[in-house]
């Protein structure tokens, strides 16, 4: 089955057509929120100011206009190091308001190190986001168990990158938060820290594989003057592979963060369309990072004229069971929806 569903991407991805320009942007989006064109116009004209490589954040407006501002903001590859972080379990989200910020490159071995800076922080009734370069198994159950118990409003994120990009990235987070970068290189140890080191974010949210910061109003100019620092920099070397990490920089932290606020005259609107922004968000990216082909189980289907030549290749007869049972596995995603508009799906797929 492996092999069979492999080679079949392989078509897809060659068969997929590309999304370009505002106008496919804003079908994808539109199509995605269940034909709702003021969500289409709303992504297609956010993205247009962020470009593709931008975020986008969600949050609740308090009247019942939906609005877009762009702040300053840094989005990277690492997510929360255990589920039991979740705050927004229906989304699988940590999301935090005005989160204190811990920014190191030493690993977490002792839960002790960091009990001044857990209770400075709870007796703050504020959350603290730690990116760490590792925590032990013991710390980690500390930090979970409380948090279940509610003493604690914490999570821990992994450092990003590798090497010197690591470091030159947690300096960026500093940065962008106003926290000191806890450098074991610096002799700067975890057990000395206090509650003025740490940063501060206007907005985190923490999924299993990314995390999401918006600055703080605060650090703006400082961020500003880093990114001109970085462009000076980059200005000055003819390294090829120094280019491309100068360059990564200043795009995490001039791309910013477009943060949608949404409104609606009620609770159940605003969740609804919320909701529906969400997932014309994820499908957008998704598209222009891959393309997109026909919907409605059509594509699957088209597929099928493939197995046929797959199967040929095989040797092994349990491949070729394999493959004959993602055949029909294919046939479905269609039948189902034609069965559950009222109609018949075995009619339906031989039509297509």
């Amino acid at each position: 089955m492996e092999m069979t569903v492999k080679e079949l991407v392989k078509v897809l991805k060659k068969n997929s057509f590309p999304v370009k320009g505002k106008d496919d942007i804003k079908a994808v989006a539109s199509i995605s929120a269940g034909n709702d064109e003021f969500v289409g116009n709303l992504i297609a004209e956010t993205i247009e100011k962020i470009g593709s490589d931008g975020v986008i954040s969600l949050e609740s407006s308090s009247t019942s206009d939906t609005s877009v501002i762009i702040e300053e903001g840094m989005k990277f590859e690492k997510g929360y190091m255990s589920p039991q972080f979740i705050t927004n379990q229906e989304r699988s989200l940590v999301e935090f308001d005005k989160a204190k910020v811990l920014v190191t490159d030493q690993k977490i071995a002792n839960v002790q190190e960091i009990v001044p800076l857990l209770e400075k922080t709870t007796q703050l009734s504020v959350p603290l986001l730690i990116i760490a370069e590792d925590i032990s198994k013991p710390v980690l159950e500390t930090l979970v168990v409380n948090k279940m118990k509610g003493l604690l409003n914490v999570a821990v994120v992994k450092c990003p990158g590798f090497g010197d990009r690591k470091k030159a990235l947690l300096q960026d987070i500093a940065l962008m938060t106003g926290a000191d970068f806890l450098s074991g290189d610096f002799g700067l140890t975890l057990g000395s820290v206090t509650s003025d080191q740490l940063g501060i974010a206007r907005k985190v949210t923490i999924t299993s594989n990314s995390t999401t910061i918006v600055a703080d109003p605060a650090t703006k100019a400082e961020i500003q003057a880093r990114i001109l620092q970085i462009k000076k920099d980059l200005n000055e070397t003819d390294n090829a592979a120094l280019s491309r990490k100068l360059s990564e920089r200043i795009a995490k932290l001039s791309g910013g963060v477009a943060v949608i606020k949404v409104g609606a005259h009620t609770e159940t609107e605003l969740e609804d369309r919320k909701l529906r922004i969400e997932d014309a968000k994820n499908a957008t990216f998704a598209a222009m990072d891959e393309g997109i082909v026909p919907g409605g189980g059509a594509t699957y289907i088209h597929l099928l004229e493939q197995i046929s030549s797959i199967k040929n290749s095989m040797e092994d007869e349990n491949e070729k069971i394999g493959a004959d049972i993602v055949a029909k596995a294919l046939l479905a995603p269609a039948k189902t929806i034609a069965t559950n508009a009222g109609v018949d799906g075995a009619v339906v797929v031989e039509n297509i």
